[in-house]
């Protein structure tokens, strides 16, 4: 399954480009938490969150590929290092607060709260994956100017 979940990823992501992956990467997440917070159909929930597998192999794919064209090479281990960190971390402080949201506003709520977030994350960085920043990130190394310098 892996090896092909790696073909179908790389094939949709040559077709559609990586800007289109993220950007409906972004919708597919909040759409589970839409699907979480105000479905009751277990077919549905179960289709929102195989869509959601399927992002999550997609997003790894792509976003990690941007980061390290992006990245330069003596800063490799510490981009990786702390983005493992904040992601680690997000996860830890989300599963608090969402219990914390659960226990004062019910169920439900920590997935209304993750759709709004969702939302408002996808509004606010929908420009910044656009065509041209993600082409550049692809282009040749030798062609593109560095966007941190080190030293």
């Amino acid at each position: 399954m892996g090896c092909s979940a790696r073909w179908s990823a790389t094939g949709w992501s040559r077709r559609v480009g990586a800007t289109w992956t993220i950007r409906v990467g972004l919708l597919v997440e909040a759409g589970l938490h839409l699907a979480l917070a105000a479905s009751t159909s277990a077919w549905l929930i179960g289709g929102a969150l195989f869509a959601f597998g399927v992002h999550g192999a997609l997003w790894n794919m792509v976003a990690n590929s941007l980061r390290q064209r992006l990245t330069p090479a003596a800063l490799q281990g510490r981009v990786g290092g702390t983005t493992l960190f904040i992601a680690a971390g997000g996860n830890c402080a989300g599963a608090l607060l969402g219990g914390v949201i659960a226990t004062t506003f019910g169920l439900t709520a920590p997935y209304w709260v993750g759709f709004v977030v969702a939302v408002a994350v996808s509004a606010a960085t929908w420009r910044v994956f656009d065509r041209a920043t993600v082409s550049a990130a692809y282009a040749d190394p030798d062609d593109r100017q560095p966007v941190v310098r080190v030293g």
